[in-house]
């Protein structure tokens, strides 16, 4: 435990210096929007998901009852630092796989899509394993791979969950995806979701960071990561040169300790965000 506080410790100190390193803070994450916009995502087509089916696969988020409680706590911290920081897009990863990082990012869009004055989208950027839209019980014809090739544009291959959540999900695998994701052209494309739906967070489930090399080559379009990491399974080791290979290229904002079964029982909750 004390090795793990020293590296979410290290992590805090890199995180507040790259704040400083990164220039001036964006606006709010919460910001009026014109009508172009809300017609924009009017527009999208919306995804039914079955509620027994979100719970059997661990979202509990979008009922916000006591089972949410930890991701909703997980939510609120997370907005306070981005906000605070100015940071609208967030890569969502783990050291290695089966850590829980698609759960978690599930959990989060649910809980962030209860924030009615706040418009999130989500994509699926695990192009080798995809599971996001196994969680929603998507099953589809294009995959967020089309969208970054422009074989299909956003707004006929997003799917919006509830009213302010925007989904891009992959319904197939990629065979190289660090190399779609360091052209040039995939930076703008973001860029033009961004501007076109002017959502106040972005989501973005990568792939572990230890695994291949998609997540470093996605760094340079986001404004900070969190890592999701497996109690009694990552290791410290694991953790740290997760932390340090983000820390290069982004802010880390913070560490989540995921399938804990040690939890305080005055709180009832287990994971950990500095």
């Amino acid at each position: 435990m004390e090795k793990l506080q020293a590296a979410l410790e290290q992590a805090r100190r890199q995180r507040t210096e790259g704040a400083s390193e990164r220039g001036p803070a964006k606006a709010a994450l919460v910001r009026p929007l014109q009508q172009n916009v809300v017609e924009a995502w009017d527009a999208l087509q919306p995804l039914n998901a079955d509620p027994k089916l979100l719970q059997r696969n661990r979202v509990y988020t979008s009922l916000g009852n006591a089972y949410a409680t930890p991701y909703d706590m997980l939510r609120t911290k997370m907005f306070q630092l981005m906000n605070a920081n100015g940071w609208r897009r967030v890569a969502i990863t783990s050291p290695s796989p089966g850590s829980g990082k698609t759960t978690t990012t599930a959990n989060l869009a649910s809980s962030f899509g209860r924030q009615v004055d706040l418009r999130s989208v989500v994509m699926d950027m695990d192009m080798r394993r995809p599971s996001l839209a196994r969680v929603f019980g998507h099953s589809g014809t294009y995959s967020v791979f089309d969208v970054l090739e422009e074989t299909v544009p956003f707004a006929e291959q997003a799917l919006r969950f509830g009213k302010n959540v925007a989904l891009s999900m992959n319904t197939k695998t990629a065979r190289d995806p660090s190399e779609l994701f360091l052209r040039r052209r995939t930076a703008e494309i973001i860029d033009e979701i961004e501007n076109t739906y002017q959502p106040g967070i972005m989501l973005f489930d990568m792939p572990p960071v230890l695994s291949n090399d998609d997540t470093r080559a996605f760094l340079d379009n986001v404004d900070c990561a969190l890592i999701v990491a497996e109690a009694e399974q990552s290791t410290i080791k694991q953790i740290d040169l997760c932390e340090r290979e983000l820390a290069e290229q982004t802010n880390v904002l913070g560490v989540v300790l995921n399938k804990c079964r040690f939890s305080d029982d005055s709180y009832g909750y287990g994971y950990g965000l500095n």
